[in-house]
């Protein structure tokens, strides 16, 4: 039987159907790349995917979906949001290459006809899934499917290069931010000290992190009156730092305005459930010293209580009252005095120095820090200082610090 000759007419518009096909796959190629060049938001070029899925490939369902906290359907066309997450996410991750479903009894078959998957070095990236496929004389499924799997991944890539920019700059600005905070911690807590016939006073300031909520500061109220105090605010970070700047200039203006501690302690709780609407607290200690009368006056709201040594003996000075921002109006204040008349030290410090822990997990003991001072009270604050650091870092060994450390250590003569 003699073969039938292929007629040159079919044959030349089947080439430049091809061929206009292969035209709008460049153009469309080009306008990927221009938009992304644009720098044209994600959900911008997840619209222009689905628009070239549907009104250029021919595609009547479609469903794409991104790798986020969780796999999320970002784009439904021919199909409910809502069914496609429910009824296709739990199947993406079992789909490693480009699967056709029909004639299968795979459980999506019934709604899809293909599914494209996007990998970045072994790790899914996105999932495209797509179903009745406008039939085009000429260009057959497979070529479809390779092209669609060329922008798939162009499209997948660039949204993914755009999540690690923002990851990358949020990470850039938040250590930017806990930098500035940290400086602003450094310019509050005060650099200079008194170091003279009356009165040494000497500073530690550990941070565990860039930014902490420690605090500790030093106020002459007049020339016979001083006050000294340190504290500990909940929470770290950038919102501790300036919740701590807040406090800071609380205290020192009422403290100037208020003529007993108990007074001071009252517009202080009132202060901070003001800022933090009792969300925070700020456990705290203060004290005033007359260096004519000798008296020392102290409250102690909450924090760990600072260490006394006078006339060979070392006491605990614990009484005062509650947190400060935990009651609107504080139940109680319990204002301890007591008239020093030789020479003294107090030792303040926060929470994470007897937090620190050794190799063997047990936990540092005030009463170390006691017999420490007993030992060692001959000493400047700053040289005491610097003992009972070398003391820490001796004890804790390879341990970690799991918190900021805090000392003021005052000498009066």
């Amino acid at each position: 039987m003699k073969a039938v000759p292929v007629n040159e007419e079919q044959k030349t518009e089947q080439l430049e159907q091809q061929l206009r096909v292969k035209e709008r796959e460049l153009n469309s190629l080009l306008q990927i790349t221009q938009a992304i060049n644009n720098n044209i938001s994600s959900q911008g070029l997840l619209r222009f995917y689905e628009n070239l899925l549907v009104n250029q490939i021919g595609v009547g369902k479609v469903a794409v979906f991104i790798h986020g906290e969780h796999w999320e359907c970002t784009n439904a066309f021919g199909i409910q949001l809502n069914d496609a997450e429910e009824k296709i996410s739990k199947y993406l991750p079992s789909f490693l290459q480009i699967t056709r479903l029909e004639n299968s009894s795979h459980p999506l078959a019934k709604y899809f006809d293909v599914v494209i998957p996007v990998f970045h070095k072994d790790f899914p990236l996105a999932f495209t899934l797509l179903g009745d496929f406008r039939k085009e004389l000429h260009i057959a499924l497979d070529d479809k499917l390779n092209y669609i799997q060329t922008i798939s991944n162009v499209i997948a890539l660039a949204i993914e290069n755009k999540r690690l920019f923002r990851a990358q700059a949020s990470q850039k600005m938040l250590k930017s931010d806990l930098e500035l905070a940290g400086q602003m911690q450094t310019m509050l807590i005060p650099g200079k000290l008194p170091d003279d016939e009356r009165i040494s006073i000497a500073g530690v300031y550990l941070p565990h992190q860039e930014v902490g909520g420690d605090y500790y500061d030093y106020i002459e109220l007049n020339e016979e009156e001083v006050i000294f105090c340190i504290g500990d605010i909940s929470g770290k970070g950038v919102a501790a730092a300036l919740l701590m700047a807040n406090f800071q200039a609380s205290v020192r203006s009422y403290a100037e305005q208020q003529p007993s501690l108990k007074a001071l302690i009252h517009s202080l709780n009132a202060r901070v459930n003001e800022i933090t609407n009792g969300e925070k607290y700020i456990t705290f200690f203060i004290a005033k010293y007359n260096f004519t009368t000798r008296e020392f006056q102290y409250i102690n709201a909450g924090h760990n209580p600072a260490i006394l040594y006078h006339d060979g003996e070392a006491k605990l000075l614990q009484e005062g009252c509650t947190i400060l921002g935990m009651f609107e109006k504080l139940p109680y204040v319990n204002l301890q005095s007591i008239v020093l008349k030789h020479r003294f030290i107090t030792f303040c410090y926060t929470d994470g120095l007897t937090d620190i822990e050794n190799e063997d997990k047990q936990p540092l003991d005030i009463t170390e820090i006691i017999s420490f001072i007993e030992k060692n009270n001959n000493l400047s604050p700053s040289k005491l200082n610097k003992k009972i650091v070398d003391h820490l870092v001796a004890f804790k060994g390879k341990r970690m610090i799991s918190d900021d450390i805090s000392m003021l250590t005052c000498l009066v003569h």
